[in-house]
């Protein structure tokens, strides 16, 4: 879904989500329509069937309950992890902003682990949790490597983010006991891999 009020978007997403073609083809099988088409951008095949468009207004009817119940998952687990040195909790949102908590992406900081961002993802993995790294910097991809000649070290914040970033389990339908075994988890293998304090200073 693509949502915007600048008509000069709307005009060109119109023609590339049906392969570029001029706007007018919508038209073309209407008794007020045209047979001929132009193509003019090389464009997509995105337009959205009928069957997609009806479950898509069924869901947007249900947007605030479900966006509602993702906050209240979101607010308990960045209460619990953020008494956790070893843990970086996302932001809830700027003034005048507002999350979407579509992931909950955490951070650990691996000084302050015996274990790596990795090994802590497979960790809970192997305790029934399904954490996951959503987001690998597009320099690290072969296709931009070897297309642009991007390298590991070519954009080192964006490197140290998804090096220490994890996503946890977060979706409308989770029970108060599932939200609690995904916190409980991290937080006993926090106590396990954990460095002490001393050792870490």
């Amino acid at each position: 879904m693509l949502t915007t009020d600048n008509d000069a978007y709307i005009q060109r997403a119109t023609k590339m989500r049906l392969h570029g073609i001029s706007g007018d083809a919508w038209r073309r099988y209407s008794d007020k329509g045209n047979w001929f088409y132009d193509v003019q951008y090389a464009g997509y095949k995105l337009n959205m069937c009928d069957v997609l468009a009806a479950i898509g207004c069924v869901q947007l009817a249900k947007t605030i309950r479900l966006w509602e119940r993702r906050c209240k998952i979101a607010k308990t687990y960045s209460e619990i992890f953020s008494r956790f040195e070893e843990l970086q909790v996302p932001p809830a949102g700027e003034a005048n902003t507002e999350h979407s908590w579509h992931l909950y992406i955490l951070r650990v900081r691996p000084e302050l682990l015996t274990t790596s961002r990795d090994e802590f993802i497979q960790e809970l993995k192997e305790r029934g949790i399904g954490a996951s790294v959503h987001f690998i910097p597009l320099h690290l991809h072969s296709f931009y490597a070897e297309k642009y000649g991007y390298q590991r070290g070519d954009f080192p914040n964006a490197e140290d983010a998804y090096f220490r970033c994890l996503s946890l389990p977060i979706f409308p339908d989770m029970t108060e006991e599932e939200i609690g075994r995904v916190a409980g988890s991290v937080q006993s293998l926090l106590e396990q891999k954990r460095i002490p304090l001393a050792a870490a200073s």
